[in-house]
This record gives structure tokens, C-alpha cells and sequence, in this order.
């Protein structure tokens, strides 16, 4: 398992780029548009009553319902990246992997690299576990991969949903446009970098912190890994498992304050909400999450304070909530140098 003879030092292993403090304002517009959006349901004296009230009669045991799927989601997680090491014929513990999903969305919330700082946070997670530089890179370029082509299933399928019930708004159609460049264009590049490994990234990659990490960390990803159909397959239906465990926590949510809404509902209204925290650059979707899950509820007959409410008890449960665990941890990996060592190839 661990080399004796000096090597060079992967990509993956170099220290983590924090970004410059004026990167780290681009949480202030999101703030903004929450504010914004709990002041529009404040100023309506009865809704705001009625959403208080609806916090206040909460049914516990769907919060415990909640929690459950949300570990499932880590679990879901995890699982991409255990089928790409068990390929790689190494055993690690999934609930190793959890962990470590969990400071990935601890980094991302809380240091903007779109991101970017996160996956590189895992291949080195993924190193010291004994994955080769090539098979950390894969493992989470194919978790990119899979996220955009889950979502891309997801999205189309609501977009169906909303034509038939003829709901499609003026506004949806922007959206689509701009996660469907993205969806494109990402998959599109990872796929070419891997190709073309003799490319060597421009100054502009210094923009986005660990970007040029994980470029430089591209060109050691096994020839073929990344469309080995086995391993696509796999991980968009385990992707595709997480955002089913996310909308049910924001059924399980409505279900707490007593609103029986039917599930195709709620997973139209989460995939279009996850569509805008895509094409946000504003860490998280902080307030453009919440503000188009509202919209799309309420736009499908569920009453706005009620939509609220869920919505912000989802994004109290799988961003806020995980932050606490996730920083403990990922100050502890942070405090350790990267293993050099592990999986040769």
C-alpha cells in the first residue's frame, strides 16, 4: 500500500487555497434576499402569525422522520465515492466516507470556491484512505459528473410536470437556460481535460481558488474511469437517491406543521429550487433557495406560510445544522498534514 520510493507531490496533496477576504462578501446579496423575503411575510401581519403559530405546533417525530434522510443523503453521497474505490479494490468504512461528505459541505458554505475547495478537500480525504492520486481525482470528477446528469433527470422531469399543469412561469425558462450551460459545459470540460492531459491551465484559473488544484489533479484520473458505464450508472441513481431523500425531508417538514402535500409537489418545487442554488454564485443559494422554493410552493397551492416555514426548517436541517459537526471535523483533518503515501497508479 504505501510507497518507500520519493515521488512527487499530487496535486490533491497541495495545501488548500483560501480564498481573498472580499470573496468572502458574496454571502452578503443572499443574507439580503432572505431578509428580504421573511420581511414580505412579516409585513402581512396575519401570515406572520400563522407562521409562527405553524413553528410552534411542529410534530417532532417528522423532525426525527427529517433527520433520518438526511443521513441517508451523506450515505447516498459516501456510496459514489465507496463504488469507486471498491473498484480500485480498497476497502474504507461508508460511514468514513459520510464524514467526510460532510466536511466537504462544511468548506464549500463556508469558504465561496464553487465548489471547488470542497472536492479538493475529498481527493485528499480520499488519499488518506488509501486511493491513488488518479483514483481521488475520479472518484470526485465522477461525482460532479453524475450530480450535473441526476439534476439535468430531475429538472426536466418538474419542467414536464409544470407544462402539463400548464404552471411553467416567465421566469423558469431563465433559469433553465442558465443551469442547462452549466450542465453542458462542466461535464463537457471535465470530459476534455481528461483528454487532452498535455493542456496546462491559464492565469485565469488563479481566480477560483484550488481551481488549478483540481485541473492539475485531472490529468492523473485513469483513462476511461470517468465513462465506465457501470460506474455512471451507479452514481446518478445514488444521486438521484439523495435529492429523493432531500424532498422527502421537505415533505416530512410540511407533514411536522400538519400540511399533507401531495409528493410530486414537493419534488417539482425542490428540483427548481436546486436548479437556482446551481446557478447561484452565492454560496449555498443562501436566499435564492428559499425564495424560489416559497415561490414554487405557493405557485402549486401550498399557503406561503406554510411554504415558508418548511423551507426554512429543510434549510435549517441540511445547511445549518451539518455546519456545526462538519467544521469540527474538518478542523481536526485541517490540523494534519496530507498522507503522501497509499495506492500507486
Amino acid at each position: 500500500m504505501a510507497g518507500t520510493r520519493a515521488e512527487p507531490v499530487s496535486p490533491l496533496e497541495e495545501p488548500l487555497e483560501v480564498p481573498a477576504k472580499r470573496r468572502r462578501g458574496w454571502w452578503i446579496p443572499g443574507v439580503l434576499l432572505l431578509v428580504a423575503l421573511l420581511a414580505f411575510v412579516f409585513s402581512r401581519h396575519a401570515e406572520e402569525k400563522q407562521f409562527l403559530e405553524l413553528l410552534r405546533q411542529a410534530r417532532p417525530a417528522w423532525l426525527l422522520v427529517a433527520v433520518a434522510f438526511q443521513v441517508g443523503t451523506y450515505l447516498c453521497v459516501a456510496a459514489i465515492w465507496w463504488v469507486v474505490l471498491h473498484r480500485a479494490r480498497l476497502r474504507v468504512s461508508l460511514w468514513a466516507l459520510a464524514r467526510l461528505s460532510l466536511m466537504k459541505l462544511a468548506f464549500d458554505q463556508v469558504i465561496p470556491t464553487g465548489g471547488v475547495g470542497g472536492s479538493v478537500l475529498v481527493g485528499r480525504g480520499l488519499r488518506r484512505e488509501g486511493a491513488s492520486p488518479g483514483t481521488a481525482a475520479g472518484a470526485v470528477l465522477l461525482t460532479v459528473l453524475c450530480f450535473y446528469i441526476a439534476q439535468a433527470l430531475g429538472v426536466g422531469a418538474s419542467l414536464f410536470f409544470l407544462w402539463r399543469e400548464s404552471e411553467l412561469n416567465e421566469w423558469i425558462p431563465w433559469l433553465v437556460t442558465g443551469f442547462g450551460a452549466l450542465a453542458v459545459v462542466i461535464p463537457l470540460a471535465i470530459l476534455w481535460v481528461t483528454r487532452h492531459r498535455e493542456w496546462t491551465p491559464g492565469r485565469f484559473t488563479k481566480r477560483i481558488p484550488s481551481l488549478g488544484t483540481m485541473l492539475k489533479a485531472i490529468a492523473e484520473v485513469p483513462p476511461g474511469m470517468l465513462l465506465d458505464p457501470g460506474l455512471l450508472v451507479r452514481g446518478v441513481v445514488l444521486q438521484l437517491g439523495v435529492y429523493a431523500l432531500d424532498a422527502a425531508t421537505l415533505g416530512a417538514m410540511l407533514r411536522a406543521m400538519g400540511q399533507e402535500v401531495p409528493m410530486s409537489t414537493v419534488i417539482v418545487a425542490f428540483m427548481v429550487a436546486s436548479m437556482a442554488e446551481t446557478v447561484s454564485i452565492i454560496p449555498g443559494g443562501v436566499g435564492t433557495y428559499e425564495a424560489v422554493s416559497v415561490g414554487m410552493l405557493n405557485l402549486l397551492g401550498v399557503p406561503v406560510e406554510a411554504a415558508l416555514a418548511g423551507t426554512m426548517l429543510l434549510r435549517g436541517f441540511t445547511l445549518w445544522l451539518p455546519l456545526l459537526p462538519g467544521l469540527y471535523l474538518l478542523r481536526r483533518i485541517l490540523r494534519h498534514r496530507p498522507v503522501t503515501g497509499g495506492q500507486t497508479g
